[in-house]
């Protein structure tokens, strides 16, 4: 055994070329393995750190627990850490700038809640090292008139928020300032002073961090060790997190229902209990692989899943189809082992062994192409990524199981790969071997002919070509079924990468401005004309738009105008309007731009027409809402349509004397639809602030918008997009005006952001096209190379008898011309049926027309057609530089 071991050891070395291919194949997939594996594992973990980071690290939160629930989580021996929260109370912001926002919320946590837990990251100082220290948000600082200072002492009267009902409101981000009539109050007041150590950065916890919108505005202190714990945030250890509906269980105490209700919905409530409520953090649960019920983890795993088979199957033939061809070309040599005495099984064996050789060879140096093709990927998401993920990196996270994954599966390919040839080669007979005709077949009965414009076209050498393919159709379909692999593959995925992007980017389609404004508060035209003056004084601003926006009102008789489109695709918005009304300026530029009078429309509607959707059938159905007359004449309830009659208010009063309906806040004005125009027209501000939604959107310009909807009415918001030469400087400068509850948006940074996600997108589907298109290529590389060179005899001798170098040259012509032929009369039609499954796929979620691939199918010909010709030329201008006579006596190539 340990001869033919060497002899095959011997024979690799001498057959360098196949060995090298055969190696870049197994390095190439195992590669390929390790990258999808690994940056799954990187993923996970980017995931792992972003929830972190978002909710904190700990399992299961636990609000207003009693000591009973300390105890437990304390002596139970799944429990990692336990970090605790104190509320101390709110104060009044020390010259707040804003009369909705005038509070500072003092929160106290233990030393690792810091750092373990929330991980607090500092602007600047340090973290409180005692009660009496504080480190404020970044809110207060923007806030506050007063120009705080590390060492600066701040004096607050901290106390409960209560209404003038005396019930207390909770101190959590989610409190807002609704105290028109001063019904609001601070009680149970206490002086506390502290000095200033650090400033944070705004943290996303939606525990104990306020947002933009809240009354409060944070700060933190170290917490006492005597004081009242109002909340938990409990880590458990691996065991715990394994079993975590348990675990949190016996923390809790929780029997029957309540127990059934944290195993489903995974948050209990209890009154008057050792708690007032628990929740388990779920998401970072998921992320870390134990509460996989969510369909789209079960999404992602299964298409890592079906990626990998994808590679398992493509590196199979790759290995396959070299260790056949190896079988082919020491056919004769293992004839004469076995007419020595060599057994089916050593020959087995030996083919075996071939492959674990290689695969010494392969699996290492794929696992350290691999780990290095990972890290470069990381380090490019990283920048391209930026600050889009909260302050965190994209993880470089290569546990383990990765490289173990990869060398078994690579493994498993070779096993699989060699086994049929391994078989193959021990049932040949040796006479039959020997004479070496058995790869190779005469059909005595069938001759094989050529068209008669083979011969024309191409010469003998063309008819002595395509007489060998019909021959040899084993070296024939190996090569055309590795093509056809590579064009399906390329053609499906490139369809995938298509409804990706196209998907990614009709989000910022044909939008021609890049900071929105919304104004939140209720403000009257006048107040909104007047914040709008000053916003647009920026210098840096090329064009804006004032705009009012309507959400709620109701158009009663639209359905009536429904077409037959509009019926089939079951539509049942059609009486809902979002009214968009535009400063006049900008309606009068926009309706010119249709081609129409302005005076004609200037007191008149507009309304959007075009709608796709899919109905219960799953089947997208597009085309026109309403076949609506010019100048039609509609009901619109600008507060929604009456829901009681007198009657019914006169029932409800019996047992609700408080309630209070006025119908005549309910009445309809006339709403005039000049005509109907399409949903987007490219370029347009006016249209690309319209609403989407199949429902008709109405535009009238602002004029005729007031006539419509009072100053007062509850639904109306208000909203500013412009178009800024810098966008970075416009949003500082609109921010610095201090108007209250204006949300600024910086849309250059979202495109930028949508921008960087599609550029990932393209970076890992198409860098995956490209690896598997280059196992492809090492797969016909490999098999044409070694057709090529195990033909080398029969090219010498047809030389030996006068064929000259142009009839060689065509002969190899139309042998590329069929390889490329039948692989894309295969291939395109798969890769094509593939594309189409995936939009069926994806049917689902998205309002996408199918599109033909034309451009991958044109790619696809192109490439395959130059990859055959310059692998058989590279291959050929070797076989051309070989001596005639040796090449007939050498065995090995």
């Amino acid at each position: 055994m340990k001869i033919l071991n060497k002899l095959t050891v011997k024979n690799l070395k001498l057959n360098k070329s196949r060995t090298i291919v055969t190696i870049i194949g197994i390095m190439l997939s195992c590669a390929l393995i390790m990258v999808v594996a690994g940056m799954a594992a990187s993923a996970q973990q980017t995931m792992v750190n972003l929830q972190i980071n978002i909710t904190g690290n700990y399992d299961l939160f636990v609000k207003g627990a009693n000591k009973k629930i300390i105890d437990n989580a304390q002596a139970n021996r799944n429990v990692k850490d336990i970090y605790i929260k104190q509320n101390l109370g709110c104060a009044y912001l020390p010259q707040a700038k804003f009369d909705t926002k005038p509070y500072i919320n003092v929160v106290a946590f233990n030393e690792k809640s810091f750092t373990d837990c929330f991980n607090v990251t500092l602007k600047e100082g340090r973290l409180p090292q005692n009660g009496n220290e504080l480190v404020l948000s970044q809110s207060v600082i923007e806030n506050s008139k007063a120009d705080y200072k590390l060492g600066d002492t701040v004096a607050l009267d901290l106390g409960k928020r209560v209404y003038a009902s005396g019930d207390e409101i909770p101190l959590d981000d989610t409190d807002y300032f609704n105290d028109t009539k001063g019904t609001e109050k601070l009680v149970d007041t206490h002086k506390k002073t502290y000095t200033v150590v650090g400033v944070f950065n705004k943290v996303s916890s939606s525990y104990f961090a306020a947002d933009s919108n809240s009354a409060s505005s944070s700060a933190f202190t170290l917490a006492e060790e005597n004081a009242d714990i109002n909340d938990l945030f409990i880590s458990f250890t691996s065991d715990g997190e394994k079993d975590y509906i348990t675990t949190s269980g016996e923390i809790l105490n929780l029997t029957g229902d309540d127990f059934e209700s944290l195993k489903n919905i995974f948050e209990v409530y209890l009154e008057n209990g050792d708690f007032d409520e628990a929740d388990i953090n779920k998401d970072l649960l998921r992320y870390k692989g134990f509460a996989l019920s969510d369909e789209y983890m079960r999404m992602l795993l299964s298409l890592a899943v079906i990626i990998i088979v994808i590679i398992a199957i493509s590196s199979i033939f790759v290995i396959r189809n070299s260790f056949a061809i190896s079988i082919t070309e020491k056919t004769k040599l293992y004839g004469m082992l076995a007419s020595i005495g060599a057994t089916s099984k050593q020959i087995r064996h030996n083919v075996i062994f071939e492959g674990f050789v290689l695969g010494i060879i392969g699996i290492p140096s794929g696992i350290l192409l691999g780990t290095g093709v990972i890290y470069l990927l990381v380090v490019i998401l990283n920048a391209l990524l930026g600050s889009m993920l909260n302050g965190i990196s994209f993880a470089f996270a290569l546990p383990w199981w990765v490289a173990v994954v990869s060398a078994v599966m690579s493994a498993v390919i070779i096993l699989f790969s060699t086994l049929s040839s391994a078989f193959r080669a021990s049932r040949i007979a040796p006479i039959t071997a020997i004479r070496g005709n058995n790869d190779i077949k005469i059909n005595k009965k069938k001759s094989y002919k050529s068209p008669k414009f083979i011969k024309k076209l191409f010469g003998v050498g063309g008819e002595i070509a395509y007489k060998n393919l019909k021959r040899s159709k084993k070296k024939y379909r190996t090569t055309v079924i590795s093509i056809i692999i590579t064009v399906a593959m390329f053609i499906s995925i490139s369809t995938f990468i298509e409804y990706g992007l196209k998907i990614a980017g009709d989000h910022f389609k044909d939008m021609p401005y890049n900071i929105t404004v919304h104004a939140n508060d209720k403000l009257s035209y006048e107040e909104y004309e007047n914040i709008y003056k000053r916003i647009i004084a920026d210098t840096d601003i090329n064009s804006s738009i004032k705009a009012c926006e309507n959400y709620y009102g109701n158009i009663v008789g639209l359905t009536d105008y429904y077409t037959e489109d509009a019926k089939a695709a079951e539509l049942s918005g059609g009486d809902l309007a979002y009214v968009f009304g535009v400063d006049n300026k900008s309606f009068k530029e926009y309706v010119t731009a249709l081609g129409y009078n302005y005076d004609d429309v200037k007191d008149k509607a507009l309304i959007t027409n075009d709608f796709k959707y899919y109905n219960s059938d799953n089947i997208l159905i597009k085309g026109k809402e309403f076949d609506l007359p010019m100048n039609t004449v509609v009901k619109l309830y600008p507060n929604g349509t009456p829901s009681y009659t007198e009657d019914d208010i006169k029932e409800i009063q019996k047992t609700d004397p408080d309630f209070v309906y006025n119908p005549d806040d309910y009445k309809s004005v006339d709403l005039v639809i000049y005509d109907t125009i399409n949903k987007e027209v490219p370029g347009s501000i006016v249209s690309s602030i319209m609403s989407t939604l199949n429902e008709g959107s109405v535009l009238v310009s602002e004029d005729y918008f007031k006539k419509l909807f009072a100053e007062d009415n509850d639904h109306t918001t208000g909203v500013i997009v412009i178009d800024s030469a810098d966008p970075v400087n416009t949003v500082e400068y609109i921010n610095n005006l201090d108007i209250e509850n204006l949300d600024v948006f910086n849309i250059n940074e979202q495109k930028e952001q949508m921008n960087a996600i599609v550029l990932i997108i393209a970076i890992f589907a198409y860098g995956f096209i490209i690896v598997i298109s280059l196992i492809g290529i090492t797969n016909v590389f490999n098999t044409i190379n070694t057709n090529m060179r195990l033909r080398s005899k029969e090219f010498a001798m047809l030389k030996s008898i006068g064929m000259t170098k142009k009839e060689f040259n065509r002969m190899i012509r139309l042998e590329s011309l069929f390889y490329g032929l039948k692989s894309l009369l295969i291939g395109v039609p798969l890769g094509l049926l593939g594309g189409y499954a995936i939009f069926k796929a994806t049917g689902n979620t998205i309002m996408l027309d199918y599109s033909f691939p034309t451009m991958a199918v044109l790619i696809s010909i192109v490439f395959v057609f130059f990859v055959v010709w310059l692998i058989m030329k590279i291959s050929i201008s070797k076989v051309n530089k070989q001596n005639i006579i040796e090449t007939i006596r050498n065995d090995n190539i």
